[in-house]
């Protein structure tokens, strides 16, 4: 069996507005397993980049920290570590890729400054080797010219270029997990096909880990082993990927799914969930997914709903399979 390197259990996240805390991750558990990739998926605002900022450590105290809960990494607690151990496993044996690249590097300093920062901060090299290692990282997320690229400063380059950038600091030190918070969001289908193809490649010359985060289930079919869904700060349903496409259990699942077009259907407007999702809390009780649901129960409205354990391996937060 391959063990967990990565182990989040109970994780609640809470930020201070008006006066009151407020929880927008709400008791989550996952785990990632060495040499595997675990998408994390569902709508803006269900939590997604705030549990990966949390295994960082970059939660911004005040307003936001963590209530409860656990981060195991290599089975050691992150949340017990002070901000000097954080350092050295942040881009060392946990690296980040975020959103943008373009307010993600700093526009001041090259792209050569910024990969060798993460090189002599975590590594024994001097600026000859990191130089070297730098240009070396760049050729491996195919930019041309590297040596000419090591010395651009960020404006002089592609939304795809400064994102193969952020990949290279990203991989640099190889780490053990690797979280890609939504890393190709904003670039174009042909420059996003490359990233995946690039990331997958990379992944199995070093073996790295990924938490994969999107909302963009096709890129989930394409990068992924198994699938955290969640929904207003709450996992709704865990399992491989390939049972989340062929036996999709929770409405919220059901619904992205059903959100997607297909080739072979001629159809005159897509289908979407009907409202938006709850600003964190403004649920007092009930299902979090009740207001949206097409087979919302009385029950529903009244208790919030565990995670049922479907088969091994697959859990769905849904009243509908309570008495499965």
């Amino acid at each position: 069996m391959t063990k967990n390197i990565l182990d989040i259990k109970d994780l609640t996240i809470n930020f201070k507005s008006d006066g009151k805390e407020i929880s927008v991750v709400d008791g989550i558990s996952f785990h990632i397993k060495a040499g595997e990739t675990l998408g994390v998926v569902g709508e803006s605002g269900c939590g997604k980049s705030v549990t990966s900022l949390s295994i960082m450590g970059l939660i911004p105290s005040p307003p936001g920290r963590v209530a409860g809960g656990t981060i195991e990494f290599e089975g050691k607690n992150l949340l017990d570590f002070k901000e000097k151990d954080m350092r050295k496993v942040r881009g060392n044996d946990i690296s980040m890729i975020f959103q943008e690249p373009m307010t993600s590097l700093n526009p001041v300093f090259t792209i050569g400054k910024q990969i060798n920062e993460v090189l002599l901060l975590h590594n024994d090299m001097n600026q000859t080797e990191a130089r070297n290692r730098s240009i070396e990282m760049l050729k491996l997320v195919g930019i041309p010219r590297p040596e000419q690229i090591y010395s651009n400063y960020p404006y002089q380059l592609s939304g795809g270029m400064r994102q193969r950038v952020m990949i290279a600091i990203g991989l640099a030190c190889q780490p053990k997990l690797l979280i890609a918070d939504e890393p190709t969001t904003a670039l174009d289908v042909t420059i996003q096909a490359q990233i995946l193809n690039l990331m997958q490649d990379l992944k199995e010359k070093t073996d790295t880990s990924i938490m994969f985060i999107t909302h963009d289930l096709g890129v989930v079919a394409e990068m992924c082993d198994r699938v955290v869904v969640m929904y207003s700060g709450q996992v709704v349903e865990e399992t491989d990927v390939d049972t989340l496409f062929n036996d999709p259990k929770h409405p919220y699942t059901l619904g992205l799914l059903g959100s997607i077009p297909k080739a072979t259907e001629k159809i005159e407007r897509l289908y979407s969930i009907r409202g938006q999702v709850p600003q964190a809390g403004t649920v007092e009780k009930g299902c979090r997914f009740a207001d949206r649901c097409d087979k919302v129960m009385d029950r529903c409205r009244e208790e919030d709903p565990p995670l049922f354990q479907m088969k091994q391996g697959h859990q769905c937060r849904c009243w509908l399979y309570a008495e499965d």
